[in-house]
């Protein structure tokens, strides 16, 4: 299993802007991302996307339920 350090902000219609959720401060193992969001928004993943930067370390979902949140997935070596 990987371990991965998590981030999560919410989006703000009003401003345009995400945010970070400061109050969500995430270690995790899996090798299952998708599963783990379950999880943690209680329900299937709605739609989202994904996406996967150049170092490889770092995945990022953007998930759209009424609000959007995005969570950072950064693997921790």
């Amino acid at each position: 299993m990987k371990r991965y350090e998590v981030s999560r902000e919410i989006y703000n219609p009003c401003a345009g802007i995400y945010n970070f959720d400061i109050n969500f401060e995430e270690e995790v193992c899996t090798d299952n991302l998708e599963k783990t969001l379950e999880k943690w928004i209680g329900r299937r993943l709605p739609e989202f996307d994904k996406k996967v930067y150049d170092d490889g370390l770092t995945i990022e979902y953007e998930i759209f339920l009424p609000r959007k949140e995005r969570y950072t997935f950064s693997e921790i070596k």
